[in-house]
């Protein structure tokens, strides 16, 4: 005897669902501002490694600092480069997240 999984359940569970952020904090930090933005699901690690990968490639200038896990975002930039920020993230999310279907 079976049971129905929804599809979407299916692709989540196999890392065919894009991540995104689903949520976004923004905390002053001396004269910077730290952002912190919460997936919409854990990464996959070869997500999280092609995420690095063009984050480094493509530093966004006047961040002083970033971090990545599979359920989070984090980083500390100037006030008027949070807008920037945010946007570079999902493009790079989004980009990071299409394709990688391998099992972490």
């Amino acid at each position: 005897m079976g049971f129905a999984v929804p599809i979407s359940v299916r692709d989540m569970m196999k890392g065919r669902v894009p991540a995104r952020i689903e949520a976004k904090s923004v905390f002053d930090v001396h004269t910077s501002r730290l952002g912190i933005g919460i997936f919409s699901r854990p990464l996959l690690d070869a997500e999280c490694r092609k995420f690095r990968r063009a984050w480094e490639m493509e530093p966004l200038p006047g961040f002083e600092d970033f971090e990545l896990d599979k359920e989070r975002i984090s980083f500390v930039a100037p006030a008027e480069n949070v807008p920037v920020a945010w946007k570079s993230i999902d493009r790079m999310l989004a980009l990071a997240t299409e394709d990688v279907k391998k099992a972490s």
